[in-house]
């Protein structure tokens, strides 16, 4: 699908005051760091830009106006935590700028005739979510949570409907809008590196000053990389099922969250002697709440003494760790299901990494060719093993893949990206001729 965003758009004419609204999730990750980008370079446009952000943890138990009662939110917390969300977005006094660019939601609940939403996705568990969400046994009452996703597009409708323009992170995104809202008001916005840089971004930007690709890279003699949060979906299980049918190679996953527990305890069952990896239900693995259960965590029969693993938990790292870790990496596994763009992968590509995704990892999936920049398989940790022994085993194609890698990701630069806010805001702008 081609970018629809027209050629030649006059960019926005400096000193615009713009309100750059975010909801604080009390957590600071890859997406923090786009807003700062963000924020940068509409600083560096010449705007005057002014942070707006709700604290969602701290917001009262109160949506539609009123007191909710805790035997009411305790039913039904996830809905009523982002009813409560909405409702604040939403009676944000925002008048005196010139212009509105939100970020997460429901920050595109904030109500401005000139509102720029860089939209990275719904909330999800009640959009393309819903049923792996009931699936996975996140919803006490299905019902209940179906109904609470009705209710939830509906909320949602007039806020999205009333943003002039949408700038999306991935053509995923895209057609997530196109699918749940119709909306075609929609350009896109490719993020640039978090840790790395590809040839052509200026100097400001986050992360460190070394190139991508530095000519004395180190050797890829380092571990199997995996990188991302802990949290469902992200599958990080399908890795840990993978690296466990190739106990002679090293693996190592970098991130933190709330299955960090689950994870472990994966990882020991699956290590233990006498487990038939081929008799476990791998869907169970990630499509679960995470929560252990102590007597039968996998749904399979096995010991829980003499586990050895192959693979290291780093947790949080530092970028120069991180950019170590890509560099020296002989492939990046990214397995996460339907995700909304991939910056994993491009900064993977940019180290010279060669990437393996899953056919249903959504932006993952759109960012790579498979065979040319990277290697699309099935969500199975068996095809994700003979991936990662294809790419070890086979220089020629490893070389090939790197290549194509690096040069999917120069072309993914924060100076495109820069141009492509300036185009999105722009319309933004023009929101009656965009409506007319």
């Amino acid at each position: 699908m081609t970018d629809p965003t027209p050629v030649v758009v006059p960019p926005p004419r400096p000193g615009l005051r713009v309100a750059l609204v975010k909801p604080d999730f009390g957590v600071s990750g890859g997406f923090e760091r786009v807003v700062d980008r963000v924020e940068r370079a509409l600083r560096a446009d010449g705007h005057e830009v002014t942070r707006r952000t709700v604290d969602l943890p701290a917001l009262p138990r109160r949506a539609f106006g009123v007191d909710v009662s805790e035997a009411a939110w305790a039913q039904a917390p996830e809905f009523f935590r982002y009813a409560a969300a909405v409702d604040a977005f939403s009676g944000e006094d925002l008048s005196r700028f010139d212009a509105v660019v939100s970020t997460q939601p429901p920050s595109f609940a904030a109500p401005h005739p000139h509102h720029l939403s860089l939209f990275f996705h719904h909330h999800r568990v009640f959009y393309d979510l819903e049923d792996l969400y009931v699936e996975a046994g996140f919803a006490s009452d299905p019902d209940l949570h179906r109904e609470a996703a009705r209710r939830v597009r509906e909320l949602d409708a007039p806020h999205l409907d009333d943003v002039a323009w949408y700038a999306a992170g991935s053509e995923t995104v895209r057609r997530r809008l196109g699918r749940f809202n119709g909306m075609d008001r929609v350009s896109l916005f490719h993020a640039g590196l978090g840790v790395g840089r590809s040839p052509g971004d200026p100097a400001v930007r986050p992360g460190p000053e070394a190139p991508a690709t530095p000519a004395d890279a180190p050797a890829r003699t380092g571990a199997v990389l995996c990188v991302g949060r802990l949290e469902f979906p992200k599958r990080t299980e399908l890795l840990v099922a993978a690296l466990h049918r190739l106990p002679g190679v090293a693996g190592v996953i970098v991130g933190t969250g709330g299955r960090l527990d689950w994870i472990r305890a994966v990882d020991r069952h699956l290590g233990a002697p006498g487990v038939d990896l081929d008799a476990v239900d791998e869907r169970r693995l990630w499509c679960s709440t995470g929560l252990l259960d102590p007597d039968d965590p996998l749904g399979v029969a096995s010991p829980t003494t003499g586990a050895r693993s192959n693979i290291t938990l780093a947790g949080a790292v530092d970028d120069a760790t991180l950019s170590h870790l890509y560099a020296t990496a002989p492939c990046v596994v990214a397995p996460a299901h339907d995700e909304d763009y991939g910056l994993t992968a491009i900064e993977a590509m940019a180290h010279g990494a060669p990437v393996i995704v899953c056919t249903d990892g959504g932006g993952l999936a759109d960012l790579v060719t498979h065979e040319v920049d990277g290697l699309v398989v099935e969500p199975t940790g068996a095809a994700i093993a003979t991936a990662v022994e294809r790419v070890l085993t086979d220089r020629d194609l490893a070389a090939g893949l790197a290549e194509g890698g690096r040069r999917r990701a120069d072309a993914t630069t924060w100076r495109r990206a820069d141009a492509q806010l300036r185009v999105a805001l722009a319309l933004a702008l023009e929101h009656e001729a965009v409506h007319a």
